[in-house]
């Protein structure tokens, strides 16, 4: 440990000797000056720790040469010494910052007492200094921490108002920490909520154990609450508290209030709910699946045997048309069960090229079946462009937009849709905020509802965004048309007026070749289907399917055509007989969904049994890629269920013809 460094300054040689001796026995690094002017250099070239300095010199005396010691080092000690001492030179010393002063002639008992007690004050000074940097160093520390935590903390006082708030409050709701202070936390909540902040006051109380917790889970106000109304997610946090008790200084003292870390769960429960709308619209597609291909199975029957039936009589008759306008309406059914399948299955990113006309006239068609109050005005182009698009998305972006029109009109009124060609240039396309520019198809759906003013138009496409009353509609349908559309290279744009309806537009880019403008939609089995000419057969069929409705109907009609049949109600039992008459069956009518074995896994065992057997896969619920899958494996052709007599002797007959033109 280094020894404490001393200045004695005295324009005697004789003094600074002896009080340099003097110190020196004690252990002291002792330095000499003898006038103001010195001292002063010597300061600048080595910090002392102590100064002796004298009063009375020539030249610059010891209060000025104190002040420029002081200019160089504020704390360092200094020690006035003079012959001449009195009350008010001494008064004047301290005031200038002097620690203390000697009257000469002194004691050298006195001399050492005094610089000991300065050093001492000195060490004192440092450690204080020390500790104060290090409790400044902790503070900043501290509130680094709480300020930048990702949670809000905050202390409450007995009253349950705020006492301390970090700045996240400011981040994640808005307001300013000087608003908070003071403020009653009830205040701070949604007023469903403020009970239950009284509760937690009460909870955490002298009686509550000082080293537990209590947890609750509040709603927090935004500082912009107002701009959102209609959507609790943008005016309110949602936060999971954790309180414990604040205790006195004293550890006998009583609770002086409430600390609690509060957590933002807002997005976590977004995303619930959004899990859970996923799962519902999952359950609803699957319940849709399953009730199409029931009903499907149903009009199968009803159109086979009108089929039989309609075959035993003329043209002409009276009889033959009412059984034509029953296939009309099995017709009409089988295209709502399609419509039903096609919003059940999943088709993301399975894009295709599509005249966006065909798609508004179906999902038009099967609106106004459900809603017969709306009326539905088609304006279509007539050579619109082709678009590439995933149909499965275009057909959720265009029913959201029926569903909102019908919702702002309550008491009924008019959809209009319309198509037209657009081609887009640089100064449209900033406006309408499309990334290129050239040709685009414009979509419009317009009602006649209620309307909306600019600060809804503003927030329409903003997730859980929604006027409606809690639980009558989650705000998604809109975004997530929005996202589709975006995700097309396309834009959405808003045109409406409080009472005078609305007009939702969008727009996307038109394939590349825009020479195909004709529908891409699914031929429909029609009139004009039903009068194709029965063609008998000799052969045995193999006809695979699990519903004993349906294998009634297909059995008589193949029989009516002159096959034998061989039936089975599972692919186990079709893999079975194949496997006792490998050679002895010409044709097998295979359904794509049965339970245990499906159709796919049977093909392939039968395949595996006879490679050469013809196959007519039959189906009214797979995908058409599942069928095109099975049709590029090996399989002749396929039949989509209901179908009639008719239909089904000129798909067999296909298929033996393709076979024979195969071995020819």
């Amino acid at each position: 440990m280094r020894p404490e460094q001393i200045l004695v300054v005295d324009d005697e040689q004789r003094i600074v000797e002896n009080i340099s001796r003097c110190l020196a026995r004690e252990g002291f690094q002792v330095t000499g000056a003898h006038d103001g002017e010195e001292a002063c250099r010597l300061f600048r070239r080595q910090r002392f720790d102590l100064v002796l300095l004298d009063i009375s010199m020539p030249g610059m005396n010891g209060y000025e040469a104190m002040a420029q010691i002081f200019g160089m080092d504020a704390e360092v000690l200094v020690i006035i010494m003079t012959g001449f001492a009195s009350v008010e030179s001494a008064v004047k010393a301290l005031k200038l910052g002097a620690w203390d002063y000697l009257k000469k002639p002194f004691e050298y008992a006195d001399l050492v007492k005094t610089v000991k007690n300065g050093v001492t004050q000195r060490n004192l000074l440092d450690e204080k200094k020390a500790f104060a940097a290090r409790l400044d160093a902790s503070e900043k520390q501290y509130q680094y921490m709480v300020n930048n935590s990702p949670d809000l903390i905050f202390t409450l006082d007995a009253e349950g108002c705020f006492t301390f708030v970090n700045q996240q409050f400011e981040r994640v709701l808005g307001f300013p920490r000087q608003v908070l202070m003071g403020m009653p936390f009830e205040d701070l909540l949604h007023e469903d909520d403020r009970q239950r902040a009284s509760d937690l006051v009460g909870a955490v109380s002298p009686e509550m154990n000082r080293s537990g917790t209590f947890e609750i889970n509040f709603r927090f106000k935004k500082a912009n609450d107002h701009l959102a109304k209609y959507d609790p997610y943008s005016a309110f946090a949602f936060m999971e508290l954790k309180a414990s008790a604040l205790p006195g200084d004293d550890p006998g003292q009583a609770v002086q209030g409430v600390y609690a870390v509060g957590r933002d769960v807002t997005e976590r429960l977004q995303l619930e709910d959004q899990l859970r709308q996923a799962q519902k619209m999952e359950a609803i597609g699957t319940l849709a699946g399953g009730i199409a291909h029931d009903f499907n199975n149903i009009l199968m029957g009803i159109q086979g045997y009108a089929s039989l039936v309609k075959s035993s009589f003329d043209k002409d008759s009276d009889v033959f048309r009412r059984l034509t306008n029953i296939d009309e309406y099995v017709n009409n059914g089988a295209e709502m069960a399609r419509q039903l399948l096609g919003f059940a299955q999943k088709n993301c990113n399975e894009t295709c090229r599509l005249n966006m006309n065909f798609l508004l006239k179906m999902t038009a068609k099967m609106f106004g079946r459900t809603k017969k109050d709306i009326v539905i005005e088609q304006r279509l182009e007539k050579d619109l462009w082709s678009t590439i698009v995933d149909e499965g998305q275009l057909k959720q972006v265009l029913m959201n937009l029926y569903v909102n029109a019908w919702q702002a009109m309550p008491q009924g009124g008019k959809i209009t849709v319309q198509s037209e060609n657009l081609m887009v240039t640089g100064r449209k396309m900033e406006e309408l905020g499309l990334s290129k520019d050239g040709p685009y198809v414009k979509i419009s759906v317009a009602d006649t509802g209620t309307g909306m003013d600019k600060a809804t138009m503003a927030r329409i496409f903003d997730p859980f965004f929604t006027t409606k009353e809690r639980g009558q509609g989650t705000g998604l349908g809109l975004a997530t048309a929005y996202g589709i559309i975006q995700s097309h290279k396309g834009t959405f744009k808003v045109d409406s007026r409080p009472g005078r309806g609305s007009v939702l537009t969008f727009y996307l880019p038109v394939a590349d070749d825009r020479v195909d403008r004709t529908c891409a939609g699914p031929q429909e089995p029609g009139r004009e289907e039903s009068l194709t000419p029965i063609v008998s057969g000799k052969g045995r069929i193999l006809l695979v399917d699990d519903e004993k409705g349906v294998i009634e109907v297909c059995s008589e009609m193949l029989e009516t055509l002159g096959y034998e049949v061989l039936v089975a109600e599972s692919g186990a039992q079709a893999v079975s007989i194949m496997k006792k008459e490998p050679f002895g069956v010409d044709l097998v009518i295979l359904d794509m969904v049965m339970p245990g074995m499906n159709g796919y896994d049977t093909y392939e065992q039968l395949r595996a049994l006879s490679p050469d057997t013809r196959v007519l896969v039959c189906s009214g619920y797979s995908k058409e890629d599942e069928i095109r899958q099975m049709i590029a494996k090996g399989c002749n052709d396929y039949i989509y269920k209901p179908f009639d007599v008719a239909m089904l002797s000129e798909k067999i007959q296909a298929v033996f013809n393709q076979a024979d033109s195969v071995k020819a």
